[in-house]
């Protein structure tokens, strides 16, 4: 059977639903109720498009330089808006959107990394990259602190992080030992050069799978095991 998993961590699936970042439900019916341009700079025109979740109901922004939604038409009758997008990979056409990361930034991870991360993944998308850098390195400082990670410098607590958490893959937090110029003062002082954009999708896309295994795997195993626990108690009663 195809895997088909990478869906989840698609926007746009195709231009009938989509993966609601507001209600967190997947491949959910939407549609786009309004389509507006203007001038991003003298020679280049930015479009927005607003998508609204048949589920919760509630708008998201997305942004592209390219017009890629079909005639825009109006429900007979009602005069109420709505547009189709007219390319299969339309996610890969939107530069920035608002919400960003919702599929993979979860509530369980601490607010203070989760708006970094947002913001980081916010920057690199628009190629803000010194503003991607400095969110990544400081949710990276913040994640150090907040597990209370041990070692004289910068790659002894990640090590300290990797042999804590021993279900998680080792490689992972090799690639985050690897980053270089990773020391508090030039996080606060910025004294560092900005990552290409490759770099910083690469830790980025590895910071949210450790955070994920961290705060969120844990938690949904414990939610599942209570479940069976309780359907297993509620067998129990009966047959007494």
């Amino acid at each position: 059977m195809k895997d088909m998993s990478y869906l989840d961590r698609k926007y746009f699936i195709d231009k009938f639903v989509y993966n609601c970042p507001f209600c967190n439900r997947r491949n959910v019916e939407y549609t786009v109720v309004q389509v507006g341009e203007f001038n991003w700079s003298e020679t280049k025109t930015c479009f927005i498009y607003l998508a609204r979740c048949s589920s919760c109901t509630k708008v998201s922004m997305h942004l592209s330089h390219e017009n890629i939604v079909e005639k825009e038409q109006t429900y007979p009758g009602s005069g109420q808006f709505f547009a189709l997008f007219n390319v299969d990979d339309i996610d890969s056409n939107l530069f920035y959107s608002v919400p960003t990361s919702f599929f993979v930034i979860d509530s369980r991870i601490p607010a203070i990394i989760r708006e970094l991360i947002t913001e980081a993944d916010g920057c690199q998308k628009m190629n803000y990259l010194t503003g991607a850098s400095a969110c990544a390195r400081k949710a990276i400082y913040e994640l150090l602190l907040i597990e209370k990670a041990e070692g004289r410098d910068y790659e002894d607590k990640i090590k300290f992080l990797k042999h804590k958490y021993t279900s998680i893959d080792p490689e992972l937090f090799d690639i985050l030992a690897a980053v270089q110029d990773m020391t508090s003062d030039k996080i606060h002082e910025q004294s560092w050069d900005m990552w290409d954009s490759d770099n910083l999708k690469l830790i980025i896309e590895t910071l949210k799978t450790i955070l994920y295994e961290i705060y969120v795997t844990p938690k949904i195993k414990k939610e599942r095991l209570d479940t069976v626990r309780q359907l297993r108690e509620k067998i129990i009663k009966e047959k007494k």
